[in-house]
């Protein structure tokens, strides 16, 4: 029986996007991308570049949708009952006007302590397929700090970094949060 080349083809592609998804950098870049450090998440997510005076709010609520929708499916199991596994993720990143990743921009900056959840973060921005930039903006990129978290509601109230719930979207702040349920 013969395969039909659609078939072959998505078939290589998701193996492509499954490859991609697994792949985290052991540690972060020595030469970041990122304007500066974090202090605490909570101050230092969203846009870090100049906006020049540009709305990037209704964007950015498309970018958290995109990459939302393509997190969940690289999520470990552990993630849902009955282990519940919990953890923060810090990613910065460079956004071409065209709406692509800059080539080697990705700097995993705080890690959940287990590879598999920093992995699933990494991999929703990496597949993700973002919109052009507003054509008003005329900046040669736009540098972004994504927070993701996995069942914040079960942390310890001492070991949470960000203290509000997620899926909050603040003024030009990203946090995408998972909260699994019984």
């Amino acid at each position: 029986m013969r395969i039909p080349a659609v078939f072959f083809a998505c078939a290589v592609l998701l193996a492509s996007l499954s490859i991609q998804a697994q792949t985290a950098p052991n540690a972060p870049a020595s030469d970041k991308p990122c304007s500066e450090p974090p202090e605490t998440a909570a101050a230092k997510e969203g846009i870090l570049s100049d906006t020049q005076g540009v709305d990037f709010q209704p964007y950015l609520q498309r970018m958290r949708q995109i990459t939302q929708s393509g997190w969940k499916p690289l999520m470990p199991k552990e993630v849902e009952a009955p282990v519940f596994k919990t953890g923060e993720v810090v990613i910065c990143f460079k956004v071409l006007p065209s709406g692509r990743l800059m080539d080697g921009s990705m700097v995993l900056e705080g890690r959940s302590g287990d590879t598999a959840l920093d992995r699933a973060a990494w991999g929703a921005i990496q597949t993700a397929v973002f919109p052009p930039l507003p054509a008003e903006f005329k900046g040669p990129y736009l540098e972004i700090r994504f927070c993701f978290m996995y069942n914040h509601d079960r942390m310890p109230t001492v070991s949470r970094k960000l203290p509000k719930p997620p899926n909050v979207l603040g003024p030009l702040g990203v946090t995408l949060g998972y909260g699994a349920k019984l």
